[in-house]
């Protein structure tokens, strides 16, 4: 039975692989099969038709309506009659943020987008306002109406067409600054999905865990100014753990140099910080959002802590072109990390549990060099996430530099999101991790429970070498509408999503070099498991069931609201 289901469990990824090899395959073959047009035009008007009566409500005295007016639309857009008062109301969609127009996807109506990207692979009919961002119209793309983009530019690639005229300012009689603050600096955006959390902060903190017990600060995010608007960059936050009684803080200051070109953006960066913090090495396990909710409603808290205090330095490139953004870090850290012990036992649901005790690990003074590498073309689409997101790290640090400390650590993350067709998705996640010299507790590999071999207990597996793959298969319910007397409407917002984990750590010599430790590996080494459940088409809201292929063990229960990897 173990062996029919770790079979089983080989052969769902390996299904999964030759479905993405399909879809990479058939990426470029013309589509003949009506249906889709056909499902896309009449879900595309329902959602069109709900979102723009709100957005009309909502965006009713911020939005530029004199470039809609009848001396700007475009002369198609005026001769177009209506037919209903609900049509009428429907011709202007207001988006905040990114907005994709997809290949097969045509917008029967003017878009506004503000404070965000608008990229045009299908067609408008009608007119464009983009508000502090770019347009991007390409290859096949149109706009049949004219084009307005404030506080931004334009890219056009060959092939790419706007019938109307293109206007650029940079200011607007509007008001979108001076109402929404927020749109202030739409330029200073870099937010790939490795940004650190120290860097990515929010104007007001609030986080819960077992070591501070409730948090509160203020912070600053870091901004990218890739304009050369300024040459200086200050990002910081400062806080009070309730009951561990300590302020953590960091600052940081950072001098930037643009260099911009016609394909998009680039920056050179050198910049310092100072920080006293209490850290963790399990962010890519959970983010600090989804872990207090848990930790305050259910008495469980997934992350393990540290004091991380000291100052590092850094050396940085960043680009952002079109769909891929891409980074190259140098840094010289100079830390003293410290054990923290459990501070708070409260939460508001659980019962009679009691939170984990947070492990010790080896105090000291740590001198590293770390360098990081990532790349992600991974972009939202109305089908899902897709693209590609590699990231690679390698830290030394030796007693030589004048810390406590002697090793190297290397870790490669790489990860596939692929629309598969209108109904479904194929995610895939590979990460590995090898060392040199005696990594300590604060650095060591850790796998088993949420978001790496999710049917295991949490942390089971425990080394300084590791191999974790992850994959799901997201199928969406509409499909069900090809069957003719099935009520399609039952299952439209529901996903079904099929997946499975396989990982494996290893406990090498201290003497070994990074690339010793995984010869002879076999399928019956990995820890494998298989699960079902429903999620949305993204896959971040999930609820799912999952089973172990080793042993016969009940099934453990998964709730998420962000993706697991």
């Amino acid at each position: 039975m173990k062996n029919s289901l770790r079979i089983l469990s080989i052969g769902f990824v390996l299904t999964f692989a030759l479905i993405f090899v399909s879809a990479q395959a058939k990426k470029n073959e013309p589509v003949n099969d009506e249906r889709y047009e056909e499902l896309g035009t009449r879900v595309g008007n329902e959602i069109e038709k709900l979102v723009n009566r709100l957005a009309r409500v909502i965006s009713r005295y911020d939005v530029d309506e004199g470039f809609f007016d009848d001396d700007t639309l475009s002369s198609k857009r005026k001769r177009r009659t209506v037919s209903t008062d609900l049509e009428s109301e429907s011709n202007t969609f207001t988006y905040e943020g990114d907005k994709t127009v997809n290949e097969s996807e045509t917008v029967d109506g003017n878009i506004v987008v503000k404070g965000g990207d608008l990229t045009v692979f299908g067609k408008i009919d009608g007119d464009v306002l983009v508000v502090g961002g770019t347009l991007f119209v390409k290859d096949g793309g149109r706009i049949t109406g004219n084009a307005r983009i404030i506080s931004g530019d334009v890219i056009r690639e060959d092939g790419g067409k706007i019938d109307g005229y293109v206007d650029k300012t940079r200011s607007t009689t509007a008001g979108y600054r001076e109402d929404r603050k927020k749109f202030t600096q739409p330029s200073t955006r870099f937010d790939p999905p490795w940004l650190m959390e120290s860097h990515a902060l929010e104007n007001f903190i609030f986080r819960y865990n077992r070591v501070e017990g409730l948090f509160l600060g203020l912070g600053s995010e870091k901004r990218y100014y890739w304009d050369g608007r300024k040459k200086f960059n200050s990002f910081g936050s400062i806080g009070w753990g309730l009951k561990s009684h300590t302020w953590r803080y960091n600052l940081g200051v950072a001098r930037q140099f643009p260099l911009r070109n016609s394909d998009g953006d680039e920056l050179l960066e050198i910049g310092v910080e100072g920080y006293n913090l209490t850290d963790s090495k399990d962010q890519w396990i959970i983010g600090v959002h989804e872990n207090t909710a848990a930790a305050l409603l259910i008495h469980e808290d997934f992350r393990d802590y540290f004091e991380r205090r000291g100052y590092s330095a850094h050396v940085g490139y960043y680009t952002r072109q079109d769909y891929i953004n891409g980074e190259f870090k140098v840094a010289l850290l100079a830390d003293r990390y410290e054990s923290m012990a459990n501070r708070a036992e409260w939460a508001l649901f659980g019962g009679e549990k009691v939170f984990r005790v947070n492990p010790a690990i080896d105090a000291g003074v740590m001198r590293s060099v770390l360098t990081a590498v990532g790349f992600s073309t991974v972009s939202k689409t109305m089908f899902g996430q897709e693209g590609w997101n590699i990231l690679g790290s390698m830290e030394f640090t030796d007693k030589n530099l004048g810390g406590d400390f002697h090793f190297g650590q290397y870790i490669v993350d790489f990860r596939r999101y692929q629309p598969v067709s209108t109904y479904d998705n194929f995610n895939i996640r590979v990460r590995a991790g090898t060392a040199e010299g005696t990594l300590p507790p604060q650095k060591r590999f850790e796998i088993g429970g949420l978001s790496t071999l999710h049917a295991f207990p949490f942390k089971s597996e425990v080394g300084n070498r590791m191999l974790l793959m992850n994959a799901e298969y997201i199928l969406n319910g509409d499909f069900l509408n090809d069957i003719e007397f099935w009520p399609s409407w039952l299952m439209r917002r529901i996903n079904i999503i099929l997946m499975t984990d396989a990982g494996l750590t290893r406990e090498a010599p201290s003497t070994a070099s990074w690339n010793e430790g995984f010869k002879g590996i076999t399928w019956s080494e990995f820890k494998t498991d298989i699960g079902v459940g429903v999620a949305n088409r993204s896959g971040s809201f999930k609820i799912a069931v999952v089973w172990r292929t080793d042993v016969k063990e009940p099934a453990r229960f998964i709730f998420r609201f962000n993706r697991p990897f």
